[in-house]
């Protein structure tokens, strides 16, 4: 997997210190400190991941997200920001961002949050996936339960597709929330958010397979059981 990340920030020693800790962290980061600048250089090349600054001296990074995705939609956009109102979120989001990091952010943070969306943009390239009789093809994002066509909600399906990847696994709500709702922290707190989507799924696959693979552990989160 290509591991180079593009940098469009102007902050020029924030900028040194994410590089240094990407280039530490087995990535290769290439910067730059314009929005003409980051196109020059997304242009000539695919980054599977771009981490883009909003407040850029030569206009609203916003504008940068329709460019970039238009290019080469498989890469993974991460708005960095020091704004951090709601509606910043949902235009970054609406425009095709899949995450939002609102600074100061913690570089261990930066850290999971692109290793969770490589891992969800590489199951969305990769060949299919088998449990019992529930098979994913990441390639048309569909699901079959005994060859037969299953439609999921875009979230029930990223939360079966990581129970599976994870099977046996107990897996937290914070791990849960971070792979799947990463791009919406605003709702990290509201465990029933999180415990709706679970129930939703759970009873979709019960009714399709008559199993209820789903497992709460108490105290710990939640886990995928074969039967």
């Amino acid at each position: 997997m290509d591991k180079e990340i593009l940098l469009i920030e102007d902050d020029l020693s924030l900028q040194k210190t994410v590089a240094d800790f990407l280039n530490s962290s087995g990535f290769k980061c290439i910067c730059a400190t314009s929005i003409k600048e980051g196109k020059q250089l997304f242009d000539k090349k695919f980054y599977p991941i771009v981490l883009l600054d909003l407040g850029l001296p030569d206009g609203d990074g916003l504008n940068c997200i329709p460019f970039i995705k238009s290019i080469w939609n498989e890469t993974g956009v991460i708005i960095i920001s020091a704004r951090d109102k709601l509606e910043d979120r949902v235009d970054g989001l609406n425009l095709g961002a899949d995450d939002y990091l609102v600074k100061p952010f913690h570089l261990s943070e930066l850290y999971a949050r692109i290793n969770a969306l490589l891992r969800r943009n590489f199951h969305a390239n990769s060949c299919s996936v088998q449990f019992e009789d529930i098979e994913i093809n990441p390639l048309n994002n569909e699901v079959k339960i005994s060859g037969q066509v299953v439609s999921f909600s875009k979230k029930e399906y990223n939360l079966l597709l990581y129970f599976i990847e994870n099977k046996t696994r107990v897996l937290t709500k914070e791990s849960l929330f971070e792979h799947v709702w990463g791009e919406n922290s605003v709702f990290m707190d509201n465990s029933d958010f999180i415990y709706t989507h679970i129930n939703r799924l759970r009873k979709k696959l019960k009714q399709h397979t008559g199993e209820n693979y789903i497992k709460t552990v108490h105290g710990f989160g939640y886990k995928l059981e074969i039967h």
